[in-house]
Protein backbone atom coordinates (compact mmCIF):
# COMPACT_ATOMS: atom_id res chain seq x y z
CA UNK A 1 0.00 0.00 0.00
CA UNK A 2 2.50 2.65 0.55
CA UNK A 3 4.38 2.16 -2.81
CA UNK A 4 1.18 2.24 -4.53
CA UNK A 5 0.82 5.20 -2.78
CA UNK A 6 3.95 6.68 -3.67
CA UNK A 7 3.35 6.04 -7.17
CA UNK A 8 0.09 7.36 -7.73
CA UNK A 9 0.82 10.26 -6.07
CA UNK A 10 4.02 10.50 -8.36
CA UNK A 11 2.24 9.79 -11.27
CA UNK A 12 -0.77 12.19 -10.57
CA UNK A 13 1.98 15.14 -10.18
CA UNK A 14 3.64 14.30 -13.71
CA UNK A 15 0.33 13.85 -15.38
CA UNK A 16 -0.12 17.91 -14.55
CA UNK A 17 3.32 18.52 -14.11
CA UNK A 18 5.82 18.03 -16.71
CA UNK A 19 8.26 20.89 -17.73
CA UNK A 20 10.13 20.28 -20.99
CA UNK A 21 13.99 21.74 -20.91
CA UNK A 22 13.96 21.33 -24.72
CA UNK A 23 10.72 22.68 -25.76
CA UNK A 24 10.57 25.61 -22.78
CA UNK A 25 14.07 26.50 -23.82
CA UNK A 26 15.40 26.48 -20.92
CA UNK A 27 19.07 27.14 -19.20
CA UNK A 28 19.39 25.94 -16.51
CA UNK A 29 20.54 22.65 -14.64
CA UNK A 30 17.89 20.82 -16.41
CA UNK A 31 18.74 21.64 -19.72
CA UNK A 32 22.30 20.74 -19.04
CA UNK A 33 21.32 17.35 -18.10
CA UNK A 34 18.63 16.73 -20.33
CA UNK A 35 20.76 17.76 -23.44
CA UNK A 36 23.71 16.22 -22.41
CA UNK A 37 21.78 12.75 -21.83
CA UNK A 38 20.44 12.83 -25.35
CA UNK A 39 24.06 13.06 -26.32
CA UNK A 40 25.13 10.05 -24.46
CA UNK A 41 22.28 8.01 -25.56
CA UNK A 42 23.23 8.98 -29.08
CA UNK A 43 26.34 7.54 -28.71
CA UNK A 44 28.42 11.03 -28.46
CA UNK A 45 29.98 10.12 -24.64
CA UNK A 46 30.19 12.96 -22.15
CA UNK A 47 30.14 15.88 -23.55
CA UNK A 48 29.37 19.27 -23.22
CA UNK A 49 26.40 19.77 -25.08
CA UNK A 50 26.25 23.53 -26.03
CA UNK A 51 29.37 23.39 -27.68
CA UNK A 52 30.32 19.72 -28.35
CA UNK A 53 33.62 18.93 -26.30
CA UNK A 54 34.41 16.79 -23.74
CA UNK A 55 33.12 17.93 -20.48
CA UNK A 56 33.32 17.19 -16.66
CA UNK A 57 31.51 20.27 -15.92
CA UNK A 58 28.74 18.58 -13.80
CA UNK A 59 29.58 14.60 -12.05
CA UNK A 60 28.72 12.12 -14.66
CA UNK A 61 26.22 9.86 -12.68
CA UNK A 62 23.41 11.34 -13.76
CA UNK A 63 23.78 12.26 -17.60
CA UNK A 64 25.01 8.69 -17.96
CA UNK A 65 21.78 6.90 -15.89
CA UNK A 66 19.52 9.02 -18.11
CA UNK A 67 21.40 9.02 -21.14
CA UNK A 68 20.84 5.17 -20.69
CA UNK A 69 17.32 5.50 -19.75
CA UNK A 70 16.66 7.42 -23.61
CA UNK A 71 18.37 4.77 -25.00
CA UNK A 72 16.73 1.97 -23.61
CA UNK A 73 13.27 3.64 -23.40
CA UNK A 74 13.50 6.39 -25.62
CA UNK A 75 13.79 10.78 -25.17
CA UNK A 76 11.23 12.86 -23.38
CA UNK A 77 10.00 14.00 -19.98
CA UNK A 78 7.60 11.09 -19.34
CA UNK A 79 10.78 9.06 -19.50
CA UNK A 80 12.57 11.18 -17.27
CA UNK A 81 9.68 10.94 -14.67
CA UNK A 82 8.68 7.56 -15.15
CA UNK A 83 13.11 6.87 -14.23
CA UNK A 84 12.56 9.27 -11.20
CA UNK A 85 9.35 7.49 -9.76
CA UNK A 86 11.41 3.87 -9.99
CA UNK A 87 14.21 5.30 -8.13
CA UNK A 88 11.64 7.27 -5.30
CA UNK A 89 10.09 4.04 -4.63
CA UNK A 90 13.07 1.97 -4.53
CA UNK A 91 14.03 4.73 -2.21
CA UNK A 92 10.88 4.00 0.29
CA UNK A 93 12.38 0.69 -0.06
CA UNK A 94 16.18 1.07 1.16
CA UNK A 95 14.17 3.69 3.76
CA UNK A 96 12.24 0.23 5.26
CA UNK A 97 15.69 -1.29 5.59
CA UNK A 98 17.47 1.04 6.77
CA UNK A 99 14.88 1.78 9.95
CA UNK A 100 14.04 -1.61 10.48
CA UNK A 101 17.94 -2.44 10.90
CA UNK A 102 18.12 0.73 13.21
CA UNK A 103 14.89 0.65 14.88
CA UNK A 104 11.45 -1.41 15.21
CA UNK A 105 8.99 -2.10 12.47
CA UNK A 106 6.44 0.43 13.41
CA UNK A 107 8.94 3.02 12.93
CA UNK A 108 10.34 1.74 9.90
CA UNK A 109 6.60 1.70 8.49
CA UNK A 110 6.11 5.28 9.39
CA UNK A 111 9.37 6.28 7.73
CA UNK A 112 8.65 4.65 4.46
CA UNK A 113 5.14 6.42 4.56
CA UNK A 114 6.83 9.35 4.99
CA UNK A 115 8.81 9.19 1.77
CA UNK A 116 6.47 7.80 0.09
CA UNK A 117 4.35 10.74 0.62
CA UNK A 118 6.61 13.24 0.93
CA UNK A 119 5.56 16.75 -0.76
CA UNK A 120 8.80 17.95 -1.22
CA UNK A 121 10.34 14.68 -2.69
CA UNK A 122 7.12 13.77 -5.13
CA UNK A 123 7.85 17.31 -6.60
CA UNK A 124 10.66 16.61 -8.39
CA UNK A 125 9.48 13.66 -10.12
CA UNK A 126 9.29 15.88 -13.12
CA UNK A 127 12.49 17.12 -13.21
CA UNK A 128 16.28 16.53 -14.73
CA UNK A 129 17.82 16.71 -12.15
CA UNK A 130 19.95 14.32 -10.19
CA UNK A 131 18.22 14.27 -6.75
CA UNK A 132 16.45 11.15 -7.03
CA UNK A 133 19.40 9.05 -8.19
CA UNK A 134 21.72 10.48 -5.62
CA UNK A 135 19.18 9.62 -2.93
CA UNK A 136 18.87 6.07 -3.58
CA UNK A 137 22.80 5.73 -4.10
CA UNK A 138 23.28 7.77 -0.88
CA UNK A 139 20.27 5.90 0.72
CA UNK A 140 22.08 2.46 -0.19
CA UNK A 141 25.49 2.99 0.56
CA UNK A 142 23.94 3.49 4.02
CA UNK A 143 22.08 0.88 4.31
CA UNK A 144 25.36 -1.32 3.08
CA UNK A 145 27.15 0.40 5.97
CA UNK A 146 24.91 -0.01 9.15
CA UNK A 147 24.93 -4.26 7.69
CA UNK A 148 28.52 -4.35 7.42
CA UNK A 149 28.53 -3.08 10.85
CA UNK A 150 26.28 -6.02 12.12
CA UNK A 151 27.57 -8.64 9.94
CA UNK A 152 29.99 -11.48 10.25
CA UNK A 153 31.38 -13.71 7.42
CA UNK A 154 29.51 -11.55 5.04
CA UNK A 155 31.46 -7.92 6.04
CA UNK A 156 33.93 -7.81 3.44
CA UNK A 157 31.69 -8.27 0.74
CA UNK A 158 29.10 -5.70 1.86
CA UNK A 159 32.53 -3.44 2.56
CA UNK A 160 33.12 -3.55 -1.31
CA UNK A 161 29.76 -3.33 -2.18
CA UNK A 162 29.48 -0.37 0.38
CA UNK A 163 32.78 1.44 -1.24
CA UNK A 164 31.09 0.47 -4.90
CA UNK A 165 28.27 2.46 -4.17
CA UNK A 166 29.70 5.49 -2.54
CA UNK A 167 31.79 5.66 -5.24
CA UNK A 168 28.67 5.68 -7.85
CA UNK A 169 27.14 8.28 -5.60
CA UNK A 170 30.14 10.65 -5.92
CA UNK A 171 29.76 10.22 -9.51
CA UNK A 172 27.01 11.60 -9.30
CA UNK A 173 27.42 14.00 -6.20
CA UNK A 174 31.03 14.22 -5.05
CA UNK A 175 29.81 15.13 -1.40
CA UNK A 176 28.49 11.34 -1.29
CA UNK A 177 32.67 10.66 -0.55
CA UNK A 178 31.63 12.25 3.11
CA UNK A 179 30.34 8.77 3.82
CA UNK A 180 33.74 6.81 4.33
CA UNK A 181 35.12 9.13 7.06
CA UNK A 182 31.47 8.60 8.35
CA UNK A 183 31.57 4.74 8.21
CA UNK A 184 35.09 4.45 10.27
CA UNK A 185 33.14 6.52 13.19
CA UNK A 186 29.64 4.46 13.01
CA UNK A 187 31.79 1.12 12.97
CA UNK A 188 34.05 2.03 15.75
CA UNK A 189 31.58 3.47 18.13
CA UNK A 190 28.58 0.39 17.31
CA UNK A 191 31.48 -2.05 18.75
CA UNK A 192 34.85 -2.53 16.72
CA UNK A 193 38.04 -1.55 17.69
CA UNK A 194 39.38 1.64 16.03
CA UNK A 195 42.03 0.04 14.19
CA UNK A 196 39.35 -2.69 12.81
CA UNK A 197 37.09 0.25 12.18
CA UNK A 198 39.90 2.15 9.79
CA UNK A 199 40.99 -1.46 8.01
CA UNK A 200 37.90 -1.87 6.59
CA UNK A 201 37.30 2.23 5.79
CA UNK A 202 40.51 2.31 4.11
CA UNK A 203 38.93 -1.65 1.88
CA UNK A 204 36.10 1.28 1.34
CA UNK A 205 37.93 3.45 0.14
CA UNK A 206 40.47 1.63 -2.02
CA UNK A 207 37.56 0.04 -3.67
CA UNK A 208 35.49 3.59 -4.03
CA UNK A 209 38.86 4.47 -5.72
CA UNK A 210 39.60 2.17 -7.96
CA UNK A 211 35.77 2.84 -9.35
CA UNK A 212 36.54 6.42 -9.98
CA UNK A 213 39.47 5.82 -11.84
CA UNK A 214 38.34 5.29 -15.31
CA UNK A 215 36.56 8.48 -14.88
CA UNK A 216 40.03 10.27 -13.93
CA UNK A 217 41.50 8.32 -16.40
CA UNK A 218 38.88 9.63 -18.82
CA UNK A 219 39.74 13.24 -17.83
CA UNK A 220 43.30 13.51 -18.02
CA UNK A 221 42.87 12.28 -21.35
CA UNK A 222 40.41 14.31 -22.74
CA UNK A 223 40.88 17.44 -20.62
CA UNK A 224 44.37 17.18 -19.59
CA UNK A 225 43.81 17.15 -16.24
CA UNK A 226 43.13 14.42 -13.96
CA UNK A 227 39.86 15.71 -12.65
CA UNK A 228 38.71 13.64 -10.02
CA UNK A 229 34.93 14.43 -10.14
CA UNK A 230 34.00 17.40 -11.78
CA UNK A 231 35.21 21.24 -12.45
CA UNK A 232 32.47 22.67 -10.86
CA UNK A 233 33.81 22.65 -7.15
CA UNK A 234 36.18 25.61 -7.78
CA UNK A 235 33.35 27.96 -9.13
CA UNK A 236 30.58 26.39 -6.17
CA UNK A 237 33.45 27.40 -3.96
CA UNK A 238 33.92 30.97 -4.74
CA UNK A 239 30.07 31.62 -5.14
CA UNK A 240 30.20 30.99 -1.30
CA UNK A 241 33.60 32.48 -0.73
CA UNK A 242 34.20 36.33 -2.39
CA UNK A 243 33.69 39.56 -1.71
CA UNK A 244 29.79 39.56 -2.35
CA UNK A 245 28.93 36.55 -1.44
CA UNK A 246 25.13 36.35 0.03
CA UNK A 247 25.71 32.54 1.22
CA UNK A 248 22.67 31.21 -1.56
CA UNK A 249 23.55 30.37 -5.27
CA UNK A 250 22.50 34.03 -6.61
CA UNK A 251 25.14 36.22 -7.34
CA UNK A 252 24.82 40.32 -6.87
CA UNK A 253 25.54 41.22 -9.82
CA UNK A 254 29.38 39.52 -9.81
CA UNK A 255 30.65 37.28 -12.71
CA UNK A 256 32.86 34.28 -12.46
CA UNK A 257 36.31 34.55 -12.09
CA UNK A 258 37.43 33.55 -15.62
CA UNK A 259 41.38 33.43 -16.76
CA UNK A 260 42.70 34.72 -19.77
CA UNK A 261 41.86 32.43 -23.05
CA UNK A 262 44.95 32.01 -25.21
CA UNK A 263 45.05 29.09 -26.94
CA UNK A 264 43.46 27.14 -24.92
CA UNK A 265 41.14 24.49 -26.14
CA UNK A 266 37.77 24.16 -24.34
CA UNK A 267 38.85 21.34 -21.99
CA UNK A 268 41.70 23.23 -20.80
CA UNK A 269 39.57 26.55 -20.52
CA UNK A 270 36.99 24.58 -18.46
CA UNK A 271 39.91 23.13 -16.23
CA UNK A 272 41.66 26.39 -15.87
CA UNK A 273 38.00 28.36 -14.91
CA UNK A 274 37.86 25.86 -12.22
CA UNK A 275 41.63 25.85 -10.39
CA UNK A 276 41.45 29.39 -10.91
CA UNK A 277 37.82 29.80 -9.09
CA UNK A 278 38.86 27.04 -6.90
CA UNK A 279 42.09 29.08 -5.52
CA UNK A 280 40.26 32.89 -5.13
CA UNK A 281 37.75 31.01 -3.27
CA UNK A 282 39.99 29.32 -0.56
CA UNK A 283 42.23 32.59 -0.30
CA UNK A 284 38.82 34.56 0.65
CA UNK A 285 38.57 31.70 3.18
CA UNK A 286 41.58 32.53 4.83
CA UNK A 287 41.85 36.05 4.89
CA UNK A 288 38.07 36.48 5.74
CA UNK A 289 37.43 34.38 9.25
CA UNK A 290 34.54 36.65 10.29
CA UNK A 291 33.15 36.88 7.19
CA UNK A 292 32.94 33.56 6.85
CA UNK A 293 31.06 33.22 10.48
CA UNK A 294 28.06 35.28 8.96
CA UNK A 295 28.27 33.19 5.42
CA UNK A 296 27.64 30.08 7.31
CA UNK A 297 24.84 31.03 9.42
CA UNK A 298 23.15 32.36 5.90
CA UNK A 299 24.08 29.13 4.29
CA UNK A 300 22.67 26.91 6.48
CA UNK A 301 19.47 29.19 6.89
CA UNK A 302 19.42 28.84 3.22
CA UNK A 303 19.66 24.62 3.26
CA UNK A 304 17.15 24.36 5.58
CA UNK A 305 14.48 27.18 5.28
CA UNK A 306 12.09 25.49 2.65
CA UNK A 307 11.16 22.35 1.35
CA UNK A 308 9.30 23.44 -1.92
CA UNK A 309 12.29 24.32 -4.16
CA UNK A 310 11.03 21.84 -6.56
CA UNK A 311 8.23 24.33 -7.39
CA UNK A 312 10.72 27.12 -8.13
CA UNK A 313 12.52 24.46 -10.65
CA UNK A 314 9.48 23.42 -12.44
CA UNK A 315 8.51 26.71 -13.26
CA UNK A 316 11.69 28.34 -14.32
CA UNK A 317 11.50 30.68 -11.49
CA UNK A 318 8.34 32.45 -13.15
CA UNK A 319 5.16 33.45 -11.82
CA UNK A 320 1.92 32.07 -13.23
CA UNK A 321 3.52 28.59 -14.47
CA UNK A 322 1.17 26.68 -12.10
CA UNK A 323 -2.99 26.88 -12.17
CA UNK A 324 -3.60 29.85 -9.92
CA UNK A 325 -1.58 31.69 -7.31
CA UNK A 326 -3.85 29.74 -4.77
CA UNK A 327 -2.89 26.53 -5.99
CA UNK A 328 0.79 27.39 -5.62
CA UNK A 329 0.37 28.85 -2.15
CA UNK A 330 -1.43 25.74 -1.08
CA UNK A 331 1.44 23.56 -2.63
CA UNK A 332 3.88 25.38 -1.30
CA UNK A 333 2.14 25.34 2.15
CA UNK A 334 1.92 21.78 1.89
CA UNK A 335 5.52 21.05 1.37
CA UNK A 336 6.96 23.23 4.00
CA UNK A 337 4.41 22.29 6.97
CA UNK A 338 5.24 18.77 6.21
CA UNK A 339 9.09 19.56 6.58
CA UNK A 340 8.91 21.94 9.80
CA UNK A 341 6.50 18.82 10.93
CA UNK A 342 9.50 16.07 9.77
CA UNK A 343 12.02 18.13 11.94
CA UNK A 344 10.73 18.75 14.45
CA UNK A 345 9.35 15.15 15.03
CA UNK A 346 12.79 14.43 14.33
CA UNK A 347 13.86 16.09 17.13
CA UNK A 348 11.64 14.33 19.25
CA UNK A 349 13.50 10.86 17.84
CA UNK A 350 16.78 12.02 18.55
CA UNK A 351 15.57 12.76 21.82
CA UNK A 352 13.91 9.13 22.16
CA UNK A 353 17.00 7.42 20.91
CA UNK A 354 19.59 9.73 22.85
CA UNK A 355 21.07 6.83 25.27
CA UNK A 356 21.67 4.58 21.95
CA UNK A 357 23.66 7.04 20.40
CA UNK A 358 27.18 6.58 22.80
CA UNK A 359 27.27 2.83 21.02
CA UNK A 360 25.05 2.07 18.28
CA UNK A 361 24.81 1.79 14.66
CA UNK A 362 21.83 4.73 15.21
CA UNK A 363 24.29 7.37 15.30
CA UNK A 364 24.87 7.29 11.76
CA UNK A 365 21.26 9.36 11.56
CA UNK A 366 22.49 12.43 13.58
CA UNK A 367 25.60 12.20 11.91
CA UNK A 368 25.08 12.21 8.57
CA UNK A 369 22.65 15.08 9.08
CA UNK A 370 26.05 16.96 10.70
CA UNK A 371 28.41 15.72 8.35
CA UNK A 372 26.39 16.72 5.30
CA UNK A 373 25.61 19.90 6.56
CA UNK A 374 29.21 20.75 7.38
CA UNK A 375 30.05 19.29 3.98
CA UNK A 376 27.52 21.97 2.12
CA UNK A 377 28.79 25.28 4.40
CA UNK A 378 32.28 24.47 2.41
CA UNK A 379 30.15 25.89 -0.88
CA UNK A 380 26.68 27.76 -0.68
CA UNK A 381 23.62 27.35 0.50
CA UNK A 382 20.05 26.02 -1.47
CA UNK A 383 16.92 24.13 -0.52
CA UNK A 384 18.19 21.60 -3.03
CA UNK A 385 21.12 20.33 -0.80
CA UNK A 386 18.77 18.97 2.08
CA UNK A 387 17.05 16.57 -0.41
CA UNK A 388 19.32 13.86 -0.19
CA UNK A 389 19.43 13.44 3.67
CA UNK A 390 15.51 13.80 4.29
CA UNK A 391 15.60 9.96 4.54
CA UNK A 392 17.55 10.77 7.96
CA UNK A 393 14.91 12.98 9.01
CA UNK A 394 12.01 10.83 8.33
CA UNK A 395 13.64 7.48 9.77
CA UNK A 396 14.25 10.05 13.14
CA UNK A 397 10.60 11.63 12.71
CA UNK A 398 9.11 8.04 12.09
CA UNK A 399 10.81 7.08 15.76
CA UNK A 400 9.08 10.27 17.10
CA UNK A 401 5.94 9.38 16.34
CA UNK A 402 6.41 6.03 18.16
CA UNK A 403 7.59 8.03 20.74
CA UNK A 404 4.93 10.37 21.15
CA UNK A 405 2.27 7.70 20.82
CA UNK A 406 3.72 5.31 23.51
CA UNK A 407 3.68 8.42 25.99
CA UNK A 408 -0.10 8.92 25.32
CA UNK A 409 -1.47 6.65 28.26
CA UNK A 410 -4.91 7.16 26.28
CA UNK A 411 -3.60 5.31 23.04
CA UNK A 412 -0.98 2.70 24.79
CA UNK A 413 -3.60 2.17 27.91
CA UNK A 414 -0.78 -0.43 28.98
CA UNK A 415 1.84 1.82 29.49
CA UNK A 416 0.59 3.96 32.59
CA UNK A 417 -0.45 0.74 34.77
CA UNK A 418 3.12 -0.34 33.77
CA UNK A 419 4.68 2.53 35.15
CA UNK A 420 1.99 2.71 38.14
CA UNK A 421 3.85 -0.95 39.28
CA UNK A 422 6.97 -0.22 38.55
CA UNK A 423 6.71 2.50 40.96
Amino acid sequence: MILLAGFALRVAWLACVHPDPVVEGRFDDTAWYRAAAHYFANGDGYVNPFVGTPTAAWPPGYPVFLGTVFRVAGEGVYQTGAANIALALATVVVVYAIALQLTDRRTAIIAAAAMAVWPGQIYFTSLALSEPLFTFLFALAGLLLISASRAGAARGALVVAFGAVVALAALTRGQALVLLPLAIVVWAVAGMYWKRALAWGMLAAFVAGVCIAPWVARNERELGSPVIIATNGGPNLWIGHHEGATGRMQLNGETLPLPERGDMTQPEYEVAADKLALRQGLTYMLTHPLDELRLSVLKLRAIYESDATALDWNAQFRDGYYASDDVELALRRGANGFWLAALALAGVGLLALRSRLRNDEVLFLPLLVLAWTATHLLFFGDARFHYPIAFAVAILGAKGVVAALEALPVLAPGASKKRYAAA
